[in-house]
């Protein structure tokens, strides 16, 4: 049977979403009415998660023999995209080595990709990746990293924000971990950080990949995707006795590298660091962010804006919307560029209008029922399909141009190969 309140809560959020008050908005923000306690976490945390953009410049490629290729003018800029999340409210995040600092020998393939496609030949990371180990590619006039970070965001406002320059504060290339930092940011959201990885946990990774290698930066709306799973084996990977790595089931996308793996109370589980050939992922377990934040002399921990947000999400799964509404805005107070406490206020004010509604007339009650099933049955075939689309489409949240991934499906136990991030 059926509760009342469960019906209740359905109809309202239909009605949230079929709402024009945050039809500006793209879909993807998780709801926090959602009756797995995993997307929840994932809503919490997702605010904290920033995407990386990390751009090289080069004129050519040298071959082993010493022969060079000059590249074409459009592939002279490489340009990779990839996730990081924030440990402190005063800009600590952790990514994965690779994302915030490439091989060259990944620029060299990366470039040469570009190349191939650019002439119409043809192309694959694999063609590129093999072609630069056996020819010993090098680039040449390759400057400086440029690493820009944006923090997720749903609204206007994320298209306002043109991103900041991070230093590199500890970096951890056996083990693919980097922390960097942000500058100017204070009381920003943060996630905290459970060492458990308990097999059979349910986690979310969230993180700005995509299954197509020539999409570019979103210049628009910020909002990771979430793919959910569960924990599997921690151990050493074969041939590999310096690394520790979970493995995790979640369908892991290129350029979710340096994501966090999070758990129903949006607490970091582990750092997202490879797609697996077999399917799902492998992360790098809490323990293993803690010895280098350790080392930084960085302490984690979340900050009055995250207890203002978590406090927030928490009134709204228990209907207390007016309390809720408060929080969101002592988050907003606390943090004014907080990603997602504006779009949340919207979506309190689509759920009081529709609790409203239902508070009328029994025949009004009756009617509004109705119309609230259909538009959930209707929101959840959408749903569906949206999934399917997402899992079959590049680009995400719409038209990108050209960018290179940083995940690549490669063998585990080829260390030379540029395409391996393990």
């Amino acid at each position: 049977m059926i509760r009342p309140r469960i019906i209740t809560a359905a109809v309202l959020a239909a009605f949230a979403m079929a709402s024009p008050a945050i039809g500006d908005i793209p879909a993807g923000v998780p709801d926090a009415l959602s009756p797995d306690p995993v997307v929840r976490g994932a809503l919490i945390a997702m605010p904290a998660v920033w995407n990386v953009q990390v751009t090289a410049h080069l004129t050519g490629l040298r071959l082993r023999s010493g022969t060079v290729i000059s590249l074409p003018p459009e592939a002279r800029e490489v340009r990779k995209e990839g996730t990081a999340f924030a440990v402190t409210p005063d800009g600590y995040l952790v990514s994965a080595h690779h994302v915030i600092s490439p091989s060259t020998s990944e620029i060299a393939a990366t470039a040469y990709l570009e190349k191939l496609a650019l002439q119409g030949q043809p192309h694959s990371e694999q063609i590129a990746a093999d072609w630069v180990k056996r020819n010993g590619v090098t680039p040449v006039g390759l400057m400086h990293l440029e690493r820009v970070v944006r923090p997720a965001a749903a609204g206007p406002g994320a298209a306002r924000n043109n991103g900041a320059s991070v230093r590199l504060v500890a970096t951890d290339r056996t083990r693919d971990i980097a922390v960097i930092r942000v500058p100017g940011v204070a009381d920003a959201p943060s996630i905290g950080l459970d060492r458990g990885v308990d097999v059979g946990t349910p986690v979310a990774s969230l993180g700005f990949g995509s299954t197509d290698p020539f999409a570019a930066p979103q210049h628009g709306a910020l909002v990771p995707s979430v793919r959910t799973g569960v924990i599997g084996e921690t151990g050493h990977p074969d041939k590999q006795p310096t690394r520790y790595l979970t493995l995790i089931t979640n369908p892991i996308q290129m350029g979710d590298s340096g994501g966090p793996v999070v758990d129903a109370n949006g607490h970091a589980r582990g750092v997202v660091l490879i797609k697996r050939k077999a399917g799902g992922g492998a992360m790098a377990p809490t323990d293993e962010i803690l010895r280098l934040l350790d080392g930084a002399g960085v302490r984690p921990w979340e900050g009055r804006t995250q207890t203002a947000y978590r406090a927030a999400l928490a009134r709204v799964q228990r209907f207390d919307l007016d309390g809720a509404k408060a929080d969101f805005r002592r988050t907003l107070a606390s943090d004014p560029s907080h990603g997602l406490a504006g779009y949340e206020i919207q979506r309190v004010d689509a759920l009081r209008t529709a609790h409203v509604a239902l508070a009328g007339e029994p025949r009004a009650r009756g009617g509004l029922l109705v119309i609230g099933v259909t538009a959930l049955v209707a929101a959840g075939l959408l749903a569906v399909l949206l999934w399917k689309a997402v899992n079959r489409m590049p680009g995400v949240l719409g038209p990108r141009d050209r960018k290179a991934p940083f995940d690549q499906d490669v063998p585990p136990d080829d260390p030379d190969n540029p395409r391996n991030l393990i």
